[in-house]
């Protein structure tokens, strides 16, 4: 044992580098449930409302499947079969846009606020007008419900509660909206 260093001196930096590794991180991956999955709409449980939907993805309402991936680098990629060349990208403590309608864009900025991912910004339609949109993404405990809040206010307010339940099986690729094409073989 050295004597020539005050005790403890040499264990700080150690200790809190551990804590930061592993105490400290801990709650930041916490925040972060598996969205990543293809999840069919639950329209029984569901409240849609044309006006307070997933814009970018479906003219109006909510689409009847989505897909959705979840990178490493934190954001979270939804897709639908409606429209498969518009894709909504949230990317936490970021702002991003996507076309909507023709000419149109919804903007939104998306942060964590403990298990939940909540974007907050505005769609802006070709005409000029501005509709503010909050939506917040979440998962049930169990991983097999995702739940949708959408709000949205312009002339008038409008919320939709869109619930998806997560499935398994997508079905071959010649039943999907764009079918796949099997090499002759």
């Amino acid at each position: 044992m050295r004597s020539d260093r005050a005790p403890g001196s040499g264990l700080r930096a150690p200790a809190v580098l551990a804590f930061a590794l592993l105490g400290g991180a801990a709650p930041v991956l916490a925040q972060a449930p598996d969205f990543s999955g293809t999840w069919t709409l639950d329209a029984e449980k569901s409240k849609v409302i044309a006006t307070a939907g997933l814009t970018g993805l479906i003219s109006a309402g909510a689409p009847k499947t989505l897909h959705i991936t979840q990178p490493a680098n934190g954001s979270l990629v939804i897709e639908s079969q409606i429209n498969e060349a518009h894709v909504r990208i949230y990317k936490p403590g970021r702002e991003t846009s996507t076309p909507a309608g023709q000419g149109g864009a919804v903007t939104m900025t998306t942060k964590w606020e403990g298990r939940a991912l909540v974007s907050e910004g505005a769609m802006k339609a070709p005409n000029g007008d501005t509709t503010t949109v909050k939506e917040v993404v979440t998962l049930s405990g169990d991983g097999k419900v995702l739940t949708i809040a959408v709000n949205t206010a312009a002339a008038e307010k409008a919320a939709s509660t869109l619930v998806y339940t997560r499935i398994t099986n997508v079905g071959p690729c010649e039943s999907w909206p764009t079918p796949c094409k099997r090499a002759p073989g």
